[in-house]
């Protein structure tokens, strides 16, 4: 049975479920982005959108009700691969290693993660913030990705705990947005706002920022 398309909105429409209805759905999210990166999104047109996706006007409301909504859709898959691994990792760590040294590594490939996709989607993420600001269901879908997310960080942070690498009383919860907003806050400044850091020192201090919040030594 067709359902919602992720993040739709109000205007959703269902998801295609045949093979070639969704390559078209793929085909006008991948020109929504070139067109909302290109134009902005208050310039966008949905007219542009379906002429660099190679479709005729009308079948664009086949996948998506406005403009809007195939903006929401973008930034939702965006999100996702975003917040991924973020404070968790997604490497096993050095095979041998210490558990503080297996618990620093997977910060550490996290928050690289996190800054190489922000960085392949700078533009994307700038028009993020700039829509949430008068759109309400963006500004949910931001939420959401960001409860999502500190959610993620909170149960890494708990599994430190348990493992005696993070000291008992540190509110997880507390911690992990205060780590979350550290993170999006200073990378935000740096690739739309242009703050002019070296990639790899950000992403040591970052690491090394985390570690030192959660007690964990700089090295195992």
């Amino acid at each position: 049975m067709p359902r919602p398309g992720p993040s739709a909105g109000a205007d959703a429409v269902a998801l295609p479920t045949t093979e070639r209805g969704r390559r078209m759905r793929a085909r006008l999210l991948a020109a929504a982005r070139e067109v909302f990166e290109r134009d902005g999104f208050l310039d966008a047109r949905v007219t542009d959108i379906s002429a660099a996706a190679g479709a005729a006007h009308g079948s664009f409301y086949t996948y998506f009700g406005s403009k809007t909504a195939v903006f929401r859709a973008l930034v939702a898959e965006t999100m996702d691969d975003l917040y991924a691994s973020l404070g968790t990792g997604g490497e096993p760590g050095p095979p041998d290693g210490h558990p503080a040294a297996v618990a620093l590594h997977r910060i550490d490939a996290a928050n690289r993660r996190f800054v190489a996709v922000y960085r392949e989607n700078t533009a994307l993420m700038a028009l993020f913030e700039q829509v949430t600001t008068f759109d309400p269901e963006v500004r949910a879908l931001r939420r959401a990705a960001r409860e999502r997310n500190a959610g993620r960080v909170r149960h890494s942070i708990e599994q430190l705990q348990r493992d005696g690498l993070v000291p008992a009383d540190l509110d997880a919860e507390y911690a992990a947005h205060a780590l979350v907003a550290m993170v999006n806050g200073v990378v935000h400044y740096w690739l739309v706002l242009d703050g002019g850091f070296e990639q790899e020192r950000l992403v040591g201090t970052l690491t090394r920022l985390w570690a030192q919040a959660l007690g964990l030594p700089a090295r195992g």
